[in-house]
């Protein structure tokens, strides 16, 4: 099992829209990944993200308010990581 941690602001929420739905969801599909969704923010935002997520049908098996240990870590302000845009 590969473990992707994937940051909620400005990888999947940009503070208007969401983003990279379909790159997220495809990963999703792949049965050896586990994705989490992080964020810095406090749990107080938790319902509200989770809400967000669902509502915008973005696939996902956890959320959690702190970076965790992943096999790899999908974050706007990665320097030389994944290129999504």
């Amino acid at each position: 099992m590969k473990i992707i941690s994937i940051d909620y602001d400005n990888t999947i929420w940009n503070g208007k829209e969401i983003i990279n739905k379909d790159k997220i969801n495809t990963l999703f599909e792949i049965p050896e990944n586990f994705i989490i969704i992080y964020t810095s923010r406090s749990y107080n935002c938790f319902e509200e993200i989770r809400n967000t997520l669902l509502k915008n049908e973005i696939k996902f098996h956890a959320i959690v308010c702190e970076k965790i240990r992943a096999d790899c870590y999908i974050d706007d302000l990665n320097i030389g990581g994944l290129k999504w845009h």
